[in-house]
């Protein structure tokens, strides 16, 4: 018996618990959506959003969305649409919420400031069906902003801010990508400024290469920070001027000129950067020009039929000499990557090898100092001091027998191999193996190169040479 007493409380409790979860739990879910849906202007999902216009007294601004994704501005005239900027709008009047009701068969719309009204946005859905709501004037507090149905007489608020986030103008709504093309995507850029003329290429490890240079390389961080400005900057303003209606519009010797090569079929992205907006001259008297401004110049791509104008901020990014974009280490390569560093100095030979994220010293694994081991790793990525282009002959820099070298491998790769040499008046010349410039290294970057076995080595608990 008392084991059926106690079936029957778990069986008991187990339908409470059960009672608890869907009504506590799942039907708190059910209802807290309920709750949102009866304060919603009208039902519909930001999904089932075909079309939406915003609507002000002097301009009325259309943008449907695409069958292949993304929006297209249809009205006053075709233009590429700022895709996140329209689902921000299509989201937030598809979710539009009313509050209270303020009059709920006004005889005059006019007192709310709704005829006409100030503004009003309308969505189309994806089954033609049509949801309109116009905004009026702000109640007392400016809290609120009264509001109708198209169509309707009922006048109810929504807040000021809901109200205010679709007052938009054209512009505001326009595609501001500079250049569309995929950043990971690029394989070659050409950069003519008045610093002159870079090229560089991209290889299969992800390294720049400058293209009418054998074997110089270029920084990979510089090359990059070039390509998101291209990729990721914005348009600064648009123009309501063709190129035709300047009459200096500085396209024929720009001064700049950057070119992206991307994608597996070489597709080419272009922008042109022309005349600073204070110096532009109209091509008619009948013309007027904008509103002039210092650091913001005409600019132009092969992809808008139309002009438009970028800052100074993106000019002064992509006016870089080779230098400097130029890789600034003595020997570049990815140290994460290493498993394996041999080390010729002034005091022997030496062989590291990397075990479970340790670094052990020679065939009888004694571990090595990690400090020692990081600063020999750092040595070959230093910055040189400056470059030699056109070289002597090696022995000239004493690299015809190196005083010191350092090879760095990955397996049975090698991913650095630099030689240092004799003294130059500021440093050390050293040469990366397969690069033909002489470069000098700072003494002080690569002292970790030249210390004796004893130094390299981890010293263990009451040992003076260390071991395991």
């Amino acid at each position: 018996m008392r084991f059926k007493g106690t079936l029957v409380l778990v069986l008991v409790a187990a339908a409470i618990g059960a009672w608890l979860y869907f009504y506590e739990v799942r039907g708190k879910e059910g209802r807290e959506k309920a709750k949102e849906a009866e304060g919603r202007l009208w039902t519909l999902e930001e999904k089932d959003v075909a079309a939406i216009a915003l609507i002000s007294p002097d301009e009325r601004i259309e943008a449907r969305r695409q069958d292949e994704g993304g929006w297209r501005i249809t009205l006053p005239r075709e233009l590429d649409a700022d895709g996140a900027e329209l689902d921000r709008l299509a989201r937030s009047a598809a979710t539009l919420s009313r509050g209270e009701t303020v009059e709920e068969d006004a005889a005059d719309l006019g007192r709310f400031g709704l005829l006409p009204p100030g503004s009003g946005v309308e969505l189309t859905a994806r089954d033609g069906k049509k949801y309109r709501v116009d905004f009026g004037a702000d109640n007392p507090t400016g809290t609120f902003t009264y509001a109708a149905r198209t169509g309707e007489k009922t006048v109810f608020q929504v807040p000021s801010a809901a109200a205010e986030s679709f007052r938009v103008k054209l512009d505001d709504v326009r595609d501001r990508t500079l250049l569309p093309f995929d950043q990971v995507e690029a394989g070659q850029l050409e950069l003519v400024t008045p610093k002159g003329r870079i090229a560089v290429v991209k290889d299969g490890d992800d390294r720049w290469w400058f293209e009418d240079v054998e074997k110089r390389e270029a920084s990979g961080p510089e090359v990059r920070g070039i390509l998101n400005a291209l990729s990721l900057d914005r348009i600064h303003e648009f123009s309501d001027l063709g190129t035709a209606e300047y009459s200096n519009p500085g396209f024929d010797r720009p001064l700049i000129d950057a070119r992206v090569k991307y994608g597996p079929a070489g597709a080419t992205a272009r922008l042109l950067v022309g005349t600073e907006q204070s110096k532009l001259r109209a091509a008619a008297a009948s013309i007027t020009l904008p509103r002039a401004a210092d650091g913001v110049y005409l600019a132009r791509d092969d992809a808008r039929p139309a002009p438009f104008f970028v800052g100074q901020e993106l000019v002064d990014k992509l006016l870089k000499t080779p230098e400097q974009i130029r890789d600034k280490a003595l020997a570049s390569f990815q140290r994460w990557e290493a498993d394996t560093i041999l080390v010729w100095n002034s005091k022997g030979q030496f062989e590291f090898h990397k075990s479970q994220g340790e670094w052990y010293l020679g065939a009888e694994r004694k571990k090595a100092k990690w400090d020692a081991v990081n600063g020999i790793l750092d040595a070959p990525g230093s910055p040189a001091l400056r470059w030699i282009d056109r070289p002597a002959a090696a022995a000239s820099y004493g690299l015809d027998r190196p005083v010191i070298r350092v090879v760095v491998k990955k397996g049975g790769a090698v991913l650095a191999d630099l030689s240092l040499g004799s003294a130059a008046p500021d440093g050390i010349h050293a040469r990366a193996a397969g690069d033909p410039t002489v470069k000098v290294a700072d003494p002080e970057a690569i002292r970790w190169l030249d210390l004796a076995r004893e130094e390299y080595l981890e010293v263990a608990a009451g040992s003076e040479t260390g071991g395991e």
